[in-house]
C-alpha cells in the first residue's frame, strides 16, 4: 500500500512540475514575441533564403523547391524558441518572466523599443520596472544573456543553413 501511495505522489508531483515547466515555456515564448525577438529571427530566416537564392542562382532552382524548403520556417522557429527558453531558464524565474510579460502589455512596454514614441509617463514606468527585482536581474544578467543569445544564434542559424545546403544538394543543386 505504501508503494502505491508513493507512486501516486511521485506521479502527481511529476505532473505538476511538468505543467509548471510547460507554462514557463509558454510564458517565455509570449515574452520573446512581445519583445521582438521572434520577429527579428523570422527576418534572419528570410535573409538566409535570399542569400541562398543568390548563391544558387546559376543552378536554376525551381520556385517549388524554394517553397518546399521555406516550409521549415515554422519548425525552425519552434526549435529556436526552445533554445531561448533554456537561456531564460538559466537567468530568470517564472515570476520574472511573468513580470516582463506584464510590462510588455503596457503602453510603456510596447513603446520601449521605439524611444521616440516614449512619453514622460512611459519613461517613469520603465524606470520603476528597471528598479524592481526583475528589472535589476535583467540589467545584471545582460552580458550573460547576450552571450547566451549569441551562442544560440550562431548554433541555430549555422545548423539551419547547413541543413538547407544539404537539402539542396540532395535535390541535385550544388554551389
Amino acid at each position: 500500500m505504501k508503494k502505491i501511495i508513493a507512486i501516486v505522489c511521485f506521479l502527481a508531483i511529476g505532473t505538476v512540475s511538468f505543467a509548471q515547466a510547460d507554462q514557463y515555456s509558454k510564458d517565455v515564448k509570449t515574452c520573446i514575441k512581445s519583445n521582438g525577438t521572434i520577429t527579428y529571427y523570422e527576418g534572419v530566416i528570410d535573409q538566409m533564403f535570399s542569400m541562398l537564392e543568390e548563391q544558387f542562382a546559376s543552378q536554376n532552382v525551381p520556385d517549388s523547391v524554394w517553397t518546399e524548403l521555406k516550409m521549415v520556417k515554422s519548425s525552425s522557429m519552434d526549435e529556436l524558441s526552445q533554445m531561448i527558453v533554456s537561456a531564460y531558464r538559466a537567468h530568470f524565474t517564472h515570476e520574472d518572466v511573468k513580470n516582463m510579460n506584464a510590462l510588455y502589455k503596457t503602453k510603456a512596454g510596447k513603446n520601449m523599443f521605439k524611444p521616440e514614441a516614449l512619453s514622460e509617463g512611459d519613461k517613469i514606468v520603465l524606470k520603476e520596472f528597471y528598479q524592481s527585482d526583475t528589472g535589476q536581474k535583467i540589467v545584471s544578467s545582460q552580458d550573460s544573456m547576450n552571450a547566451s543569445m549569441s551562442d544560440i544564434s550562431v548554433m541555430w542559424s549555422g545548423d539551419l543553413y547547413k541543413n538547407m545546403i544539404a537539402k539542396l544538394s540532395a535535390k541535385g543543386f550544388d554551389l
